[in-house]
């Protein structure tokens, strides 16, 4: 019997070894680069997200219930600082329910990146961003929940407003969908990148602790990280990215005046800033109506 487990030291068994090694490595490799490109595989990237994502905005909504619960009464006439303090409350909730809610109406990718590196680093941006929820809160500071409220709200605008010309090219992993070059992204090549990290500033106001300052860290290094995977998987998939990344800044726009201007003068730009606004507010207005109710009242 021909046995090329025992020994091999016959080159033909040797051979033979090889060739079947390869053989399956390439069968595997197939395999490994067919269900990267599978619907299933596209839809199956998108639950994890919107699942966190959803998990810990329930957790934070049902803890601030609790709370308010035990001081209703004041509710009933709130002051200047319960109302800046529930409004940085629900432009959070704003946010993290925009992460939740946008990867499921994404387009599929036409390239993406093979780097292991850049998908754990793009995922683990979207994932750290509502870790806040599970940190404990600052004592409440009229003058920086202020600040906090006016800086998510605007981000939460610009991001929304940004996504809306983003469309479905919206991504999580490093891939390409489509180059966008307009709206924001005639000024900078990141301005979602730009307005979630500016959210996440505004989120680090509210707790004002080391933990939260590691986690804006953290999360800033791996958007800058994220954001540069993504250019080389753009590079390679649209010719024209090179000129587009030549005359276009990174992440900081040259001119922020003109940048944030841009939101309230391009055509599609006011009409969807005044919903997230008046999203927001409708919703502080139901929280601040139904605290006392639930309560008995």
């Amino acid at each position: 019997m021909y046995a090329c487990s025992i020994s091999f030291s016959d080159p033909e068994c040797t051979h033979r070894v090889t060739v079947t090694a390869f053989g399956e490595a390439v069968v595997f490799k197939n395999i490994c680069r067919r269900l990267d490109h599978s619907e299933l595989y596209d839809w199956a990237m998108r639950i994890p997200i919107v699942a966190y994502s959803l998990f810990v905005l329930g957790r934070d909504v049902l803890g601030f219930w609790e709370q308010a619960a035990q001081a209703a009464a004041l509710f009933t006439r709130p002051d200047g600082a319960l109302i800046i303090g529930t409004l940085a409350r629900v432009s959070q909730w704003l946010f993290v329910a925009l992460l939740a809610v946008l990867p499921i109406f994404r387009q599929r990718p036409v390239a993406k990146s093979g780097n292991f590196l850049a998908r754990i680093g793009a995922l683990l941006t979207v994932l750290l961003a509502p870790l806040f929820m599970v940190l404990d809160r600052a004592p409440a500071d009229l003058a920086l929940n202020s600040v906090s409220v006016v800086l998510s709200v605007a981000a939460n605008v610009f991001s929304t407003v940004t996504v809306s010309f983003l469309g479905r090219s919206l991504s999580v992993m490093p891939e390409a969908r489509q180059l966008v070059k307009s709206g924001p992204y005639k000024l900078v090549r990141h301005p979602l990148y730009l307005c979630e990290i500016l959210a996440v500033v505004a989120i680090v106001l509210q707790y004002r602790s080391l933990p939260a300052t590691a986690l804006l860290t953290l999360i800033v290094t791996l958007q800058i990280g994220r954001a540069l995977w993504e250019e080389a998987v753009l590079m390679r998939a649209f010719p024209d990215f090179a000129a587009y990344q030549s005359h276009t800044p990174f992440l900081i726009p040259r001119d922020p005046i003109r940048f944030l201007m841009m939101f309230l003068v391009d055509p599609k730009a006011p009409r969807r800033s005044a919903l997230v606004v008046s999203s927001t507010v409708g919703l502080l207005v139901l929280v601040l109506a139904a605290v006392p109710r639930l309560a008995g009242l």
